[in-house]
């Protein structure tokens, strides 16, 4: 199923999501080196990260949305569907928690009393949300061919930029 928003030939939805996954990860790493060094710098940087990945979070679900609307419609995508939906949630509560981990971040600057153990246990748990989304984001591209456009049979070429280039 060719996916519902390209540039060029090009899903968007992949090309967003590297974004918000890259800037998580980045959080959760600046807390580990917050913990290890307990410089304020790397607590505040976690805290940016979040900030970032949220914003780029919601590109990704606006580049999402228009093929899982299109697999739950597609009656030839019915097995596709329960791990759509799984993708879709798994977003939704990576959203929230980064949301809530945001929210108990005291504006970046480490909370009077010094414990992160809230920030840092809500990273975590967004890590693991990062890696059941990416779980099944794969099962939607690689087992359902969902954002994929498969070449004719017939010899017709994909459309796209380089739909007319002959290879050597």
């Amino acid at each position: 199923m060719k996916s519902r928003l390209q540039f060029g030939g090009h899903p968007l939805h992949v090309m967003v999501v590297g974004f918000p996954i890259g800037l998580y990860t980045t959080s959760l790493v600046c807390d580990g080196l917050y913990l290890l060094l307990h410089e304020t710098f790397w607590f505040r940087m976690a805290y940016w990260a979040i900030v970032f990945g949220l914003v780029t979070h919601l590109g990704a679900i606006a580049t999402g949305l228009p093929d899982f609307l299109a697999v739950m419609r597609d009656p030839e995508q019915k097995e596709a569907r329960r791990p759509a939906t799984s993708h879709l949630v798994f977003g939704i509560g990576l959203l929230v928690v980064q949301g809530l981990n945001l929210a108990v971040r005291n504006g970046g600057d480490v909370p009077v009393g010094g414990s992160v153990a809230m920030p840092v246990i809500a990273n975590v748990i967004a890590a693991a949300l990062v890696g059941l989304q990416g779980w099944y984001g794969g099962e939607l591209v690689y087992r359902h061919l969902v954002g994929i456009e498969l070449p004719d049979p017939m010899g017709q070429a994909p459309s796209g930029k380089h739909k007319d280039r002959k290879h050597h």
